[in-house]
């Protein structure tokens, strides 16, 4: 099971250690490896490691899952022009 901490709490506990400066510089350099691993990774490494769902080719949705979409886009659709307003107004 695991447990939810608040980055507070977290830094709370570790300030309430009293560790040496040394064993903190130890710990931040910890800290720091395992995000220079993630950040190494290129893009198409990250989109290798995505697992996407197998759908058949012969999938044919059920007529709910139908009445849940919209229909297909229009054929004069700009789809960059959409999404850049998508997050506009979710910035806003």
């Amino acid at each position: 099971m695991r447990a939810t901490v608040s980055l507070d709490s977290l830094l709370n506990f570790i300030k309430g250690l009293s560790l040496s400066d040394e064993n903190v510089r130890w710990l931040a350099s910890k800290l720091l490896e395992s995000t220079e691993h993630e950040s190494e990774l290129t893009m198409d490494e990250k989109r290798k490691s995505l697992v996407f769902p197998k759908i058949p080719k012969n999938y044919k949705p059920s007529q709910r899952v139908l009445n849940m979409t919209i229909g297909p886009l229009p054929q004069d659709a700009d789809w960059d022009k959409e999404t850049e307003k998508m997050w506009e107004e979710m910035a806003r």
